[in-house]
């Protein structure tokens, strides 16, 4: 039976909301408003047949699809850990988020397909033939940064941390480089290849580390983001896509204009903006374009907060090099694990998940609850 016009007109629209190719005639005002945000709820998984804990996120659209990316990963097969002694462990795993109302091209983005085989979550971010591990201590790949679409839509860009890590409590990471992946997908799910292996050391600004997204004029390039250790605020760098692999092409927002060389690290004048709290600055999140308020926002938490109060910040003008607003607003918090039976009295890795609603009037949270648990939020903005 034909499909009946009006409901043809309906998917339609549908659909250019959800790809994002309409905006709003009239943005709402500034600042933004919060008016509600959902109770917490855990990740939905799925793809495995056993429970999944990991830590790490941040997500982006690939071939149409939303994927999030994770950290160390451990699949709860108990017949595995009866014959190993501990679970199967991989340092990062990648999902895509599965879909509510596909013909209609929705996805709720809490729904997380995992990606394996032979009893575990399969690690998608390669090591190099030199990362090797040593007595005591290994290395791990530690995506925690979001995805920008690529390739007219067909692949995803996006930078991990390096680490070398000690095997006992408490850890203690070691950053060695950050790399440079190109993600694809295929039938047998996301593909990870590093195109620059080493992309930034520990004693540079890692830019894209902290996020990357599209710039809004008529170029083809990438805005990449960095937060260094001291500089209370985020620095940025752009590269047409082209070039994205060519360090000698990027060029460094100073504070006053676009520059050949990167600003210090410790240099708050280049900031786009200036966060601080105490002795803390910006933690995780992210840096996005909204429709609804069509300006950039900054979702992030304290860089050190136990109960994780998600902040936000904006850009006054619609640039990414502002003047952005001077005063984080709290936009909601989410409690972390109180009993006695806790692992991890903290949330971290927190983010915002703008793929999920094109129109920006509602926003995803996620971040990792108890050391093991995805959890997320929706906000709603007035």
């Amino acid at each position: 039976m034909a499909t009946p016009s009006w409901r043809k007109f309906i998917l339609f629209v549908l659909k250019l909301l959800v790809s994002g190719n309409t905006s709003l005639p009239h943005p709402a005002a500034l600042p933004p408003v919060v008016q509600s945000s959902s109770p917490p709820t855990n990740a939905i998984l799925k793809g495995m047949p056993w429970p999944i804990q990991r830590d790490g996120g941040g997500g982006g659209t690939v071939a149409g699809q939303h994927i999030i990316n994770f950290s160390d990963t451990s699949t709860l097969n108990e017949d595995d850990k009866k014959k190993a002694g501990y679970y199967p462990f991989v340092s990062n795993t990648i999902v895509t988020t599965s879909a509510m109302l596909r013909q209609l091209g929705f996805q709720d983005g809490k729904t997380l397909t995992d990606y394996g085989s032979d009893g575990f979550a399969k690690q998608q971010w390669p090591f190099d033939g030199t990362e090797t591990s040593t007595a005591g201590r290994r290395v791990g790949i530690w995506p925690d940064t979001n995805i920008v679409s690529a390739c007219d839509g067909q692949c995803g860009y996006t930078v991990s941390s390096v680490v070398d890590i000690s095997r006992i409590p408490p850890y203690h990471p070691t950053d060695l480089y950050s790399t440079l992946a190109k993600i694809t997908i295929g039938a047998d799910g996301p593909s990870v290849e590093r195109v620059v292996p080493r992309m930034w050391y520990a004693n540079e600004i890692n830019y894209g580390l902290y996020g990357l997204a599209r710039a809004r004029d008529d170029s083809d390039d990438i805005f990449m983001f960095g937060a260094p250790k001291g500089a209370f605020g985020i620095k940025v760098a752009r590269v047409a896509e082209d070039s994205i692999r060519d360090r000698s092409k990027y060029i460094f927002w100073n504070g006053k204009e676009w520059a050949t060389t990167s600003p210090a690290a410790n240099d708050a004048s280049a900031n786009i903006f200036n966060y601080r709290s105490g002795d803390y600055g910006v933690g995780t999140g992210d840096v996005f374009w909204s429709n609804y308020y069509n300006t950039w926002l900054a979702v992030f938490n304290d860089e050190f907060t136990v109960d994780d109060t998600f902040k936000l910040m904006y850009s006054t003008n619609g640039a990414i090099t502002g003047p952005w607003s001077t005063v984080a607003q709290n936009v909601t918090v989410t409690p972390g694990c109180s009993g006695s039976d806790c692992a991890v009295s903290y949330n971290y890795n927190s983010h915002a998940y703008p793929d999920i609603d094109t129109t920006g009037k509602t926003l995803l949270l996620g971040w990792i609850y108890n050391g093991t648990t995805t959890q997320f939020t929706t906000i709603t903005f007035k």
